[in-house]
């Protein structure tokens, strides 16, 4: 070889060895860059016609590991959800409680026994009667309370969803333009590129929303998906959306749309992106709102029904000492025209402050008649205006009744009261319901939606809404996916069967509406949609003038009887006065005539009775993954906690499980792809020390031209 050829491969080394320890340079000032993966020089011999010319760099390898990627990705989605929810989790039992807190709903009801207790000792104490009202205040603030801290944390997730959107958006661009610039900078041979480090952290941060898989293209671009192959980044990028809101309660879906990066415009329809959610925070907020928050409401508002139809159920049965002067009911949604639909008897005495008899009219509903003090019979219609004005004839100059806006009242004259007590033998029911119950006379509990959807309409029934108003109804899955948003449009003349049919062909079988004999309506889905529910996203119509409209009338709707908590509160009669507080039993029977005593001031039967309605047993329809059961009001109570405590720490093991294998990921990660010291080091002097020798070899070259030009 020639000394022009010595040269030449000297200062082949010199390149590749400064390039080499270039690369080295990088790898050490990146030591704890996040995404960093380190890079390794490939070498190749130089050669001409197979003479050996030196030295030169194959490629500059970046060295990251496919599988162990993608498992980070997975691992980083899985834990970025359960992280999300441990952390709601945490925020909502520390404001709910548990069962032994003075706040929870069980200490309420244990609470409130205890001061029926009191107040039966001494049925006329005003002490006493202060402090069962206070514990059925307290006990109905725990109620209200306990719906809105559900209610704003649903709505804290779901403007932490739409916060959510923008940025997602922003990294599912940034890796799309990343996939452009790489493919161009792996066109001209770059393998190593600044870039795909980028990449690699946008992808990480993408997961850590959206639970993502990966594929990689000849031309080093990425396809990014959903992990059930949704599109996020192909030859196209997607885009996401969510206004957010609830419509009563139910939250709509964060869609997907394809977009032509050419030209900005979408491509195909928006679907809808929840069910394709299998990780990432944006999973977990999802779950948080609509599943576990969202079966707690119901859980809440199922104790909310069932307690507010046992203790109005008891006090409508139980009598005040000294009665009422008028008792007026809650807005039962019916119109004077409704059919009156009662079986049964009940009697509705007037009684002087003392509790003793002055007029008892005896209403038998099977018959159609009343009679005053044992008189003659007269017909009360079949209507509940007729029934209401033969009353007010039947009351005469002893007091009077009406009925206006869906409200029942009767008042006696002067300071006489008012008492109802159903037949002991056949008691009076419309639907499931005793009269006075029904039309609210005597209760203690309200809310915002009816306890009472055993209406007692039938199919025949005049719907009386108002034409023009819109009932619209959601199909939602388990899974979040919405696959029925129908609505119909009520029309004059309308009966009750109508509505119902014309709800049932808008479902168009996806989910059915049943009108049972009690005039309540059950709703099932089709076997094509299992675990799926029914909400009320909106309803304009209304009966009459009564502002209740169909779907609250009937409890139509998952959301609807979510809401059962909302507003839970004191009757403003109880709330007003004590002394509402029925704690006797009345006592008339069909031999009783004025002057004899019907209630009495040391009567403490309906106090008793009140304070064992905790713990009897009571029907619970099955609610937010808590089966059907026959529990009573304090054992269900605790259900609902121990439901929470067991969802909470279901997510806590997983959040536990996510995490510990985020950190195995990251650590397998970083053990092939990141920087070691130690290996850096040994490539330095390596590098290094193949650059002097390198430099010394021109130098011996520069020499022996010395020489030879000395030569004469």
């Amino acid at each position: 070889m020639s000394l022009n050829g010595i040269a030449a491969s000297a200062v082949s080394a010199l390149k590749t060895n400064s390039a080499a320890l270039s690369v080295v340079s990088n790898n050490v000032s990146n030591l704890n860059t996040p995404g960093y993966a380190r890079r390794v020089v490939n070498l190749k011999t130089l050669s001409a016609a197979g003479q050996l010319m030196g030295v030169d760099i194959a490629s500059i390898q970046r060295v990251t590991d496919q599988f162990l990627a993608q498992e980070q990705l997975s691992a980083g989605g899985g834990a970025a959800r359960y992280d999300t929810m441990a952390g709601f989790f945490s925020q909502l039992n520390s404001v709910l409680g548990g069962p032994g807190d003075n706040q929870s709903l069980a200490t309420g009801l244990t609470n409130l026994a205890s001061a029926f207790a009191t107040a039966s000792q001494a049925p006329t104490s005003s002490a006493g009667r202060t402090g069962v009202m206070n514990a059925l205040s307290s006990l109905a603030s725990d109620f209200s309370n306990v719906f809105g801290t559900i209610s704003a944390l649903r709505n804290q997730i779901d403007q932490q969803t739409v916060s959510s959107i923008s940025s997602t958006n922003t990294l599912i661009k940034q890796i799309f333009d990343l996939n452009t610039q790489i493919k161009n900078t792996t066109a001209t041979g770059d393998q190593s590129s600044a870039l795909l480090d980028q990449r690699d952290v946008a992808l990480n941060n993408l997961a850590q929303v959206i639970g993502i898989k990966t594929s990689t293209n000849p031309d080093g671009s990425l396809n990014v998906s959903t992990t059930d192959g949704i599109n996020l980044v192909s030859n196209t990028y997607a885009t996401l959306s969510y206004s957010g809101g609830a419509q009563l309660g139910t939250f709509g879906n964060v869609t997907i749309q394809d977009v032509n990066p050419s030209n900005g415009q979408p491509i195909g329809t928006a679907t809808p992106l929840d069910p394709h959610l299998s990780g990432g925070s944006l999973k977990g907020l999802i779950d948080m709102r609509d599943q576990v928050l969202g079966g707690l409401s119901l859980t809440l508002g199922n104790l909310a029904q069932q307690t507010a139809l046992a203790f109005n159920g008891q006090a409508n049965a139980n009598a005040a000492y000294p009665p009422p002067t008028s008792l007026t009911g809650r807005d039962t949604g019916l119109i004077s025209t409704d059919g009156l639909n009662f079986t049964g008897k009940t009697t509705i005495a007037v009684a002087n402050a003392s509790g003793n008899l002055v007029s008892r009219i005896d209403v038998d509903f099977g018959a159609g008649t009343l009679s005053v003090d044992g008189g003659p019979s007269a017909a009360i219609g079949a209507t509940v205006g007729s029934f209401a004005t033969a009353l007010n004839t039947a009351l005469g100059a002893n007091g009077s009744a009406s009925f206006a806006n869906g409200q029942l009242s009767v008042s006696a004259t002067g300071t006489n009261g008012i008492l109802v007590q159903d037949d002991a033998t056949t008691p009076s029911l419309r639907g499931t319901t005793g009269f006075s119950q029904f039309f609210g006379l005597n209760d203690v509990f309200k809310a915002q939606n009816s306890s009472i959807t055993a209406t007692g309409l039938t199919a025949g029934d005049s719907s009386g809404l108002t034409a023009g108003g819109v009932i619209a109804l959601s199909l939602k899955g388990p899974g979040g996916d919405i696959v029925k948003n129908v609505s119909i449009t009520a029309a004059a003349g309308q009966t009750v069967g109508n509505v119902i049919t014309a709800l049932n062909a808008a479902l168009g079988g996806a989910a059915t509406f049943s009108l049972n004999p009690d005039g309540s309506i059950s709703t099932a889905t089709s076997a094509l949609y299992p675990g799926y529910v029914l909400n009320v996203t909106n309803d304009s119509t209304q009966r009459g003038t009564t502002g209740v409209n169909f779907t609250q009338l009937f409890g139509l709707g998952a959301n609807t009887q979510g809401q059962m908590a909302a507003g839970f509160d004191l009757t403003s009669a109880v709330s007003a006065n004590p002394a509402r507080l029925g704690f006797a039993s009345p006592a008339i029977t069909p031999a009783s005539v004025a002057g004899n005593t019907i209630v009495s001031a040391g009567d403490n039967a309906g106090a008793i009775a009140l304070q064992n309605l905790i713990n009897k047993p009571q029907n619970f329809h099955a609610a937010g993954g808590i089966a059907a059961q026959v529990s009573s009001l304090s054992d269900y109570a605790a259900t609902f906690y121990q439901n929470l405590s067991t969802q909470s720490n279901a997510v806590t093991a997983s959040q536990g499980t996510q995490d510990d294998r985020l950190t195995e990921a990251n650590a397998r990660v970083s053990s092939n792809s990141g920087v070691n010291l130690d290996e850096e080091l040994t490539a330095l002097t390596s590098y290094q020390q193949a650059y002097a020798a390198g430099a010394r070899i021109l130098t011996v070259v520069d020499q022996l031209y010395q020489t030879l030009l000395q030569i004469q």
